[in-house]
Formats: C-alpha cells, sequence, structure tokens
C-alpha cells in the first residue's frame, strides 16, 4: 500500500539537524508513520 501527502512546509533547523516542518493540518495525518521508514521527495520552487 501506498500514501501520498503533499504539502508545502518549512525547513527547520534545530541544533545540528534539519527538519521539515509540515502544517498543522498534517501532522496528525503523519504522526502514525512515527518510527516508520518514509521515502522523502523534496521540491524548492524558486521565487
Amino acid at each position: 500500500m501506498v500514501s501520498i501527502y503533499i504539502f508545502d512546509a518549512k525547513v527547520v533547523k534545530t541544533g545540528e539537524k534539519y527538519l521539515i516542518y509540515p502544517p498543522k493540518e498534517y501532522q496528525e495525518k503523519i504522526k502514525r508513520l512515527h518510527r516508520e521508514k518514509v521515502k522523502v521527495i523534496l521540491i524548492k520552487e524558486s521565487d
């Protein structure tokens, strides 16, 4: 089974790590994926 979530996110730095921070409406949806392996496609659109 494949689940796909598409959303705009922010990249934030905490200490030495960079995190992808999803919007609030997606945080509950992806919370179920805790400790799961996922594939991430990161697309940066130029302004």
